[in-house]
């Protein structure tokens, strides 16, 4: 386990130093990324207000005995959870899982199909803060797309890809990959196209809550014209870290008018993201079907933890990205030195000594501020980049209008009549 030092700051940490006493001894850990929206197939019945804060209850419990921590985030649509832990502690704690009702009628008999789900990858509980429990909160959504009250009209609209039939995909005509992750994210590994070896759409977003006001903006607006009769349909292939953004989102895209659009397309997502893209390819590699340069994800895989990214087992790559401060090819990760700001930067070890700062407004800023706590206020570079998505005006997001008679929840939801601009 390489040893680096915790980020300051309240936003994610993207370096660490294993304490764990198991690895003394010789064992391992796990950091696990799943997700679940209830209504979504295998579906089962939306659970109440008591049954969500119940469901938040028991992840506290059985977090806090087997010494397991992370972000847990749980809602009437469903639930988000990355933890870590050491080996015992995750079989222990996955175990519990498949027995509890909010796993219900999920496909996990098999070791094979656990690891679909749970997907498990190499890390601990110091991944997080080891100081503190598992942080488990009950909200309105547990990915906001940034839209009041959204619920997809269907869940059957979206092809949900395995990664081999996703791979097979990007070889076919009419295609277009798109990066649904933020634009920090995308920067140090992204998706390419294999006959022209260009990076898949990438928004440069800074959370995934801009995504609607960019598809808007940005994306529709560019896309290209109605395919022909007689031509194939466009195909618009979307990925994301582990695959719970496009879930809701692909969706939300699908929902919209194709006429208003121009556009004759079908969408369709990676299932369990890059996540389970890289352990596929992992797979065929061991078995001798493909090498690492088969594969068509380069650079590394951004993760939410103080591992900062992750990457094939085999993978000899380049960095796809550059250093923020001097320019040369890295995939190393730091932050801005800004207390407001903590955005995430790439930054090679000789040039972390520096300090670094997104943009010199930052750096002056944080001179400012002396150590006094403010509101976050843009920095010239977050200016650039939000006037490059829309302009001077941000763009109004879809309309979602709700029904008078409807019921709102202690958490904000409600059954809403939807209406798409």
């Amino acid at each position: 386990m390489t040893t680096r030092r915790l980020e300051q700051g309240t936003s994610d940490p993207i370096s660490y130093e294993c304490t764990c006493p198991a690895r003394e001894q010789g064992s391992g850990g796990k950091v696990l990324l799943f997700y679940r929206y209830f209504a979504n197939q295998p579906a089962i019945p939306t659970p109440t207000s008591e049954q969500v804060e119940e469901l938040a209850s028991w992840h506290r419990a059985i977090t806090s005995r087997l010494e397991i921590t992370g972000k847990i985030r749980v809602a009437v649509e469903g639930f988000n959870v990355t933890v870590g832990g050491t080996d015992f502690a995750i079989e222990e704690y996955i175990s519990a899982c498949t027995t509890h009702w909010s796993f219900a009628r999920l496909a996990l008999s098999s070791e094979e199909e656990r690891k679909a789900f749970f997907k498990p990858s190499p890390g601990c509980a110091c991944v997080f803060n080891p100081a503190t429990d598992a942080s488990v909160r009950v909200c309105a959504e547990i990915t906001p797309l940034g839209i009041t009250n959204y619920a997809p009209l269907s869940w059957q609209v979206v092809a949900e890809l395995a990664p081999a039939e996703f791979h097979r995909r990007c070889y076919e005509e009419n295609i277009e990959l798109l990066d649904l992750r933020n634009h920090y994210e995308s920067r140090i590994g992204y998706f390419v196209d294999p006959r022209t070896r260009s990076p898949a759409v990438r928004p440069q977003i800074r959370r995934f809550s801009q995504f609607p006001r960019y598809y808007k903006a940005a994306y529709l607006r560019d896309s290209p014209t109605p395919t022909g009769e007689g031509e194939s349909q466009r195909q618009i292939l979307t990925y994301c870290t582990g695959g719970i953004r496009c879930e809701k989102a692909t969706r939300w895209m699908a929902e919209r008018d194709d006429a208003t659009v121009g556009v004759n397309r079908q969408i369709c997502t990676l299932r369990g993201g890059i996540a389970a893209y890289l352990d596929w390819v992992d797979e065929e590699i061991a078995a001798g079907r493909m090498t690492a340069d088969d594969s068509l994800f380069k650079g590394k895989n951004y993760v939410f933890d103080a591992r900062g990214a992750m990457s094939l087992d085999e993978a000899s790559h380049d960095p796809v990205s550059q250093c923020h401060v001097c320019g040369k090819a890295e995939d190393r990760l730091s932050k801005c030195r800004t207390s407001r700001c903590h955005l995430v930067l790439v930054v090679c070890a000789d040039c972390e000594e520096k300090d670094p700062t997104c943009c010199e407004s930052c750096r002056e800023g944080s001179a400012a501020v002396d150590g006094t706590t403010k509101a976050r206020e843009m920095c010239e570079c977050e200016k650039q980049r939000e006037y490059s998505l829309w302009g001077p005006e941000l763009p109004k997001l879809p309309k979602m209008q709700t029904s008078r008679r409807a019921k709102t929840n202690k958490h904000g939801l409600n059954n809403p009549v939807r209406v798409i601009e």
